[in-house]
């Protein structure tokens, strides 16, 4: 008899300790899965958040280069696209590739390079999170560039 109180005492005691264990296999799934969402979603929510927040900032060019750029899928699908990449001091580096053909990307480049300070426009959230975007080898990808008068 002092067997089975002693096995029930033990029992009781561990259910406890299942349910935390079950508690914290759930709550790390959920974290697991907002992560997934927030990576995968989270580049297409700062596009379409870029695309009706532009803003003008001006930016002192140090550099500039044309460059092929690419993009591939999970799949392996991908296209190339001709860009110029812009080095600036206040803004960091940028890539413009609206408007940017073979023909003419170094024209572009010598354009914004000769020009000194430039006015470009740039998403509001790509411009805020720049840095974050650059660590993660994120180009911060800019609607237009101008000469600055």
């Amino acid at each position: 008899m002092a067997e089975r109180a002693m096995s029930a005492g033990v029992e009781s005691a561990a259910k406890p300790g299942r349910r935390r264990g079950r508690f914290l296999v759930v709550l790390t799934l959920i974290v697991m899965a907002l992560i997934t969402v927030l990576v995968l979603g989270g580049s297409y929510a700062l596009q379409a958040y870029d695309r009706s927040h532009v803003i003008a900032v001006a930016c002192a060019v140090t550099a500039a280069e044309g460059d092929v750029g690419s993009s591939t899928s999970g799949k392996g699908i991908g296209s190339s696209f001709d860009q110029v990449e812009v080095s600036t001091k206040e803004c960091g580096p940028l890539v413009l590739r609206r408007g940017v053909t073979a023909e003419n990307e170094e024209a572009i480049a010598a354009r914004l390079e000769a020009g000194g300070r430039s006015r470009c426009e740039i998403g509001a959230a790509s411009f805020r999170f720049r840095e974050v975007l650059v660590s993660v080898r994120e180009r911060v990808v800019v609607f237009g560039c101008s000469e600055q008068r």
